[in-house]
C-alpha cells in the first residue's frame, strides 16, 4: 500500500515537471507571428504547421491528458455497477 501512494506520487509529480517544463520552455508565438496565407483568412494551415513542426511535444502532451480525462470521465460515469 505505501509502495502504491510513493509510485503514483512519483508518477504525478513527473507529470507536473512535464506540464511545467513544456510551459516555460515553449515559445508562445502571438497571432501576429503566424505565417499569413491572404487566399486562406482563417489560417488553418498556417496553424497546423506550426502544430506539426514547432510544437510536436506540446501537442503530444495535451493529446495524453485529454485522452486521461476522458478514461476517467468514463471510469466515473460507468459507476460501481451490479456486484
Amino acid at each position: 500500500m505505501r509502495i502504491n501512494r510513493a509510485l503514483a506520487f512519483l508518477v504525478s509529480l513527473l507529470f507536473v515537471a512535464v506540464i511545467v517544463t513544456g510551459a516555460f520552455g515553449t515559445s508562445w508565438h502571438t497571432v501576429p507571428d503566424l505565417p499569413e496565407n491572404p487566399a486562406d483568412p482563417s489560417n488553418i494551415e498556417g496553424i497546423g504547421m506550426l502544430i506539426f513542426t514547432q510544437f510536436v511535444a506540446p501537442f503530444e502532451v495535451l493529446s495524453i491528458v485529454l485522452l486521461a480525462s476522458l478514461i476517467g470521465a468514463i471510469y466515473i460515469a460507468k459507476g460501481e455497477g451490479n456486484k
